[in-house]
């Protein structure tokens, strides 16, 4: 068997593929929310620091007089915004002084520079190679100039630097802008390796788990392994072995006790089959054997007549009794295969019995038995004409031929609200308890029965014709006392 094609290699990669797909899922989803998280607590810690500059700038302006006029808009563009020397000393001057005071920018952890509309630095902390980070235009950056603050990221000797600037207004007038940066370059390596360890740990995790799946799915599938090899020993000679259960209750285990269900029916039905051959090549054996014997005896020498004529008078009675079995035959198999034609239609269930009735009246009087018919209901049922009086000429058929002479046979018939109700009693041989259940299986006759003649089919045939018709069929019996058969069937209600 192609490996790639079993139910454990199909379960393995749909697995993988599975666990892949939400592994990668959810890393991009915490990849891409951690990202995110980082760089807007950055921005908003960059925010807060120039905001407080900016706070400490404006409290300190507000107790000093800068002491010169800012000159009109209409003379100066307010960018690029060329400082007068003067105005450009003194806030250098101002800030410096402002620094001195609190030290606010030399204490900060951020880079910051508070630089002119011109872009000439007025204070700063930057040094070392800080000094030469060259710092985008603002003025050329749109959000900016809309807003009054905006966000960067420069990268500047393989070094990534967030920067925030925010502008400053002095009584309505743009005055300067505070800068501040940090470096984000432990920010972005931090997640560059949470990226190479998702990249890496992905394909691991899944390689772990189609070995752990391969292993979990053979190891469930085990039984079912177990199950074919087992099935593969079970053919129409052995029909005794069992597929093995896990007594687990889980699926596998209710298939195997399924199977095993469905290979005892196989196994009875069988049993019934070679039972069923066995009994109809004994049946066909004797009529045939003497069908033969006749044959060659006549063949033998020369005969009468009249011993020719007695002769071929035998071999019709058998070939009449080979026919009527294989008709016997022939309507059992057609109801198990739920193949009976009828030709259901309102009939008088009266007239039926009355028509079996009359057809055993020779073979009554000829033993001597004594007669009773109670059938003056008047009901009628739906059913064929012709297998009803099948069913009650076999039952009636049966009370003759295991009645002895002098005995003594009723037939009734008795309507309830919704049933029809036909007994046939008899003071027969009768059948042991044990017995009375089998005695509607093909072929089954018993002890004191077999002397009788028949193929002991009648009864069954019986049941199979009470069973089209949705009827029932019951028996009641003592060995010796008779024999009380009971059949029910659903009568047609007026309207």
């Amino acid at each position: 068997m192609n490996p790639f094609r079993s139910v454990k290699f199909r379960l393995t990669i749909w697995y993988a593929l599975v666990l892949a797909l939400l592994l990668s899922v959810f890393s991009f989803l915490m990849y891409t929310e951690l990202s995110r998280a980082l760089f807007r607590d950055t921005d908003q810690n960059l925010r807060q620091e120039a905001i407080g500059i900016k706070q400490s700038i404006e409290s300190y302006l507000q107790g000093i007089s800068i002491g010169l006029t800012i000159m009109e808009e209409s003379q100066y563009p307010l960018i690029p915004f060329q400082y007068p020397p003067e105005l450009r000393f003194k806030l250098g001057e101002i800030f410096t002084a402002w620094e001195i005071s609190g030290k606010r920018i030399t204490k900060s952890s951020y880079l910051v520079r508070v630089v002119g509309l011109d872009h000439r630095p007025l204070i700063g902390n930057l040094s070392g190679w800080q000094t030469e980070i060259i710092f985008p235009n603002f003025e050329r950056d749109s959000v900016f100039m809309e807003a009054g603050e905006s966000f960067q990221t420069i990268h500047f000797q393989k070094k990534a630097i967030r920067l925030y600037y925010h502008m400053i207004r002095y009584n309505g007038h743009p005055l300067f802008v505070i800068q501040c940066g940090v470096s984000i370059q432990d920010l972005e390596s931090a997640l560059n390796r949470l990226a190479v360890i998702i990249l890496v740990s992905i394909p691991g995790a899944v390689l772990a788990a189609c070995i752990g799946g391969w292993f979990l799915a053979r190891r469930t599938l085990r039984p079912i392994d177990l199950m074919i090899t087992k099935a593969r020993g079970i053919n129409a000679a052995y029909l005794k072995g069992r597929l093995p259960r896990t007594q687990t209750g889980d699926e596998i285990d209710r298939l195997a006790e399924t199977l095993n269900e469905m290979m005892d029916r196989i196994e009875k039905t069988t049993q019934a089959i070679q039972d069923f051959s066995s009994d109809i090549s004994h049946e066909l054996k004797t009529p045939l054997a003497i069908i033969r014997g006749e044959v060659d005896l006549a063949l033998r020498r020369p005969r009468s007549p009249e011993a020719l004529l007695e002769t071929l008078r035998v071999i019709e009675s058998e070939a009449n009794e080979l026919i009527r079995l294989v008709d016997d035959l022939l309507l059992l198999v057609r109801s198990d295969a739920r193949k009976l034609r009828f030709e259901k239609k309102k009939v008088s269930l009266q007239h039926i019995l009355e028509q079996s009735a009359s057809r055993f009246e020779d073979r009554i009087k000829k033993k001597r038995i004594e007669w009773t018919t109670d059938i003056k209901e008047a009901v009628e049922v739906e059913g064929d004409p012709v297998y009803l009086k099948r069913l009650f000429s076999n039952l009636l058929d049966n009370a003759i031929k295991f009645t002895p002479e002098g005995g003594k046979i009723g037939l009734s018939l008795r309507v309830s609200s919704d049933q029809a109700r036909v007994e046939v009693v008899d003071t027969g041989i009768g059948i042991e308890y044990e017995m009375q259940e089998k005695v509607f299986s093909r072929f089954y006759r018993t002890d004191k029965a077999r002397s009788h003649e028949g193929a002991g089919l009648g009864l069954n045939i019986a049941k199979a014709i009470c069973d089209a018709h949705q009827g029932s069929i019951t028996i009641q019996s003592q060995p010796d006392r008779g024999t009380r058969v009971t059949v029910s069937l659903p009568i047609l209600k007026s309207l």
